[in-house]
């Protein structure tokens, strides 16, 4: 791959990502059903999908940076689950063709059997199935979370045994581990070290084995007064005159929370604390999925 190679697929990615974006705002004025916010989502989606298939067709990137597909297939199932899930709340998944070009990807026109084909293809259910390999998991990630980091941010990972099974899903880790590395990122403007660790808990006979995962930082830390509240929706260290306007104001506050929810639901549980002499420490433990 070639440097302008590389920037043209950034700058495709980020034309997604504002793309997503002011269809959100736009459904936000103008009265527009979820359905119809879904749909337009679900184009998004489609076309970065589409995307993930030329990457991987063979010859499309040089050998060293073939990762950049698999990263970018993570994040492309991941938000094939929201939108899903955005479908299964106005009342189900609606499976026609999409009926406009996106500004993320190719157009999804011709024929109408070669739309439907297509549509149908990039939109057969994701079955939910659970980690099987605790530590194969974490570690797929970790080019991704060094990119979201940031080139000022090293990004490391130890992984200690863990090969084990529990009950969340690949694309739920995804979405808890990009919201703990966002916030430790955010925290650090002038670059820092975010660690990840994974350690099976030693275990008495009989009794439930654990997995920790540990996401911690050399920032600023987390505020005395902040602690208790760290996972409560709405809530954030951020002053109001630091606060985003709009959309992104209300949506500020809900990470943590929503990574609590999705741990909860894996039978696990996270704790938020600070690191001597200096740093954010968040403790995860989930159970270990019976065989």
């Amino acid at each position: 791959m070639q440097l302008n190679e590389g920037f043209t697929q950034q700058s495709g990615i980020q034309q997604g990502s504002r793309a997503a974006a002011a269809i959100l705002d736009k459904g936000r004025g103008t009265g527009e059903s979820l359905a119809e916010v879904t749909h337009d989502a679900r184009n998004l989606v489609a076309a970065l999908g589409l995307y993930c298939d030329l990457l991987e067709t063979p010859g499309v990137l040089a050998v060293p940076y073939t990762h950049y597909g698999d990263e970018l297939r993570l994040v492309a199932t991941a938000s094939r689950r929201l939108v899903q899930r955005l479908a299964g709340l106005q009342g189900g998944v609606q499976d026609a063709a999409p009926r406009t070009a996106t500004a993320a990807g190719p157009r999804l026109v011709g024929s109408g059997s070669q739309v439907r084909h297509t549509a149908a293809k990039c939109w057969e259910m994701i079955p939910a199935a659970s980690i099987q390999n605790m530590a194969v998991q974490l570690l797929a990630t970790r080019n991704l979370l060094a990119t979201l980091a940031g080139s000022a941010i090293q990004l490391t990972m130890d992984v200690q045994g863990a090969e084990l099974p529990v009950h969340m899903t690949g694309e739920d880790l995804t979405r808890v581990l990009i919201n703990l590395v966002k916030n430790s990122t955010e925290a650090m403007p002038r670059g820092g070290h975010i660690r990840l660790s994974l350690r099976e808990i030693p275990s008495r006979p009989g009794k439930a084995r654990w997995l920790t995962l540990t996401v911690e930082d050399n920032g600023p830390g987390i505020p005395d007064f902040a602690l208790d509240k760290l996972f409560e929706p709405g809530f954030s260290t951020r002053g109001k005159e630091c606060e985003p306007s709009g959309l992104h104001a209300q949506q500020r506050g809900l990470g943590l929370s929503i990574t609590r929810s999705i741990i909860r639901a894996a039978g696990g549980r996270i704790h938020a604390a600070n690191r001597d002499p200096s740093g954010a420490c968040f403790q995860i433990g989930l159970p270990v999925k019976g065989r």
